[in-house]
């Protein structure tokens, strides 16, 4: 999922906190700084990223003037679940759930909760910031706390994503990253995997097979296509580079627990989304399983770098 809008209006506000050279606050927003690199955070709509940049570049998909939908951000999380559950219904140790459609009228639960809830600032120090998010109650049977630590470096961003259980009950969770990329038909994706997963019409991953989709991403590939391609790349290894004659290379890297890769861009588009992620959509529908079983106040956690080098 990904080039789609929905409708969620952004939240009006400002976050009170202490203020230095690397770090500021405005409308709907806290800007961290870190020589080169600047990001500009959201934690009212989804707890996302509004904007990262390095030197003149932008790194993530820049947002539309006026007040952008959670799709038009730069990024945002997926927790505790990522991509599509069918219809929203699944069981999971004797307990059916069955969550309503959260994404342009469609009956799939997309994503979970964290991109479309508001986040709360717990901390910042210089180029460092702490988002949570906190759910109590619903369809979903299983309370939980999600947070997000954004460190910045030299020439790249940190992000740790982690979610705990805070039920009496096991919960399933899985985690994963949704960051847009701006391209260009010029714009090559190199990332090693093993295969990807076949969508079915309604796109719902249901049989994974060795090779790609249409573009070979292990030999470098163009993300412009007339053909969209939302698929879920398996057997990844860690990194993945997008490159562009006069354009810093982007370097995506992941923990080592994150094996999936899921890209989408839409038809002759300017931006990509490449999303490292623990699962894959449809995780309780077809074999292998891809979720994680968090015991009572156990904790989840993996991350990801978003890193510029220069060519």
């Amino acid at each position: 999922m990904g080039g789609v809008a929905a409708s969620l209006p952004i939240m009006s506000g400002c976050v009170s906190l202490g203020q230095n050279e690397s770090q500021t606050v405005k409308k709907n927003g806290l800007i961290l700084k870190n020589g080169d690199i600047q990001l500009e955070l959201n934690p009212q709509l989804g707890g996302s990223i509004s904007r990262l940049k390095w030197q003149e570049h932008d790194i993530l998909r820049p947002p539309p003037e006026g007040n952008p939908d959670i799709t038009d951000t730069g990024s945002f999380p997926l927790v505790p679940i990522v991509n599509r559950i069918p219809d929203g219904k699944f069981t999971f140790e004797g307990t059916e759930v069955d969550l309503d459609g959260n994404f342009l009228g469609l009956p799939d639960f997309i994503h979970g909760f964290g991109w479309r809830g508001k986040w709360k600032v717990d901390s910042t120090a210089d180029t460092k910031a702490t988002l949570s998010y906190l759910y109590s109650s619903g369809n979903w049977p299983w309370a939980f706390k999600a947070t997000q630590t954004f460190e910045l470096r030299a020439n790249s961003l940190r992000i740790e994503l982690s979610v705990q259980n805070l039920s009496s009950k096991n919960m399933p969770a899985d985690l994963g990253f949704h960051p847009y990329f701006p391209t260009t038909p010029n714009t090559r994706l190199y990332a090693q995997y093993e295969g990807y997963w076949i969508n079915n019409k309604l796109g719902h991953a249901v049989q994974r097979v060795e090779g790609s989709y249409r573009q070979d991403f292990t030999q470098g590939e163009s993300l412009f296509d007339p053909v969209m391609t939302d698929q879920t790349h398996y057997g990844w290894d860690g990194i993945a580079i997008l490159k562009e004659e006069g354009r810093p290379d982007i370097q995506i890297k992941a923990d080592p627990k994150v094996t999936n890769l899921h890209i989408f861009f839409p038809p002759n588009g300017d931006y990509a989304a490449v999303e490292p992620t623990l699962g894959r959509g449809n995780p309780f529908g077809v074999l292998p399983a891809e979720y994680e079983i968090l015991k009572p106040m156990e904790t989840l956690s993996i991350w990801m770098e978003i890193e510029a080098v220069e060519q």
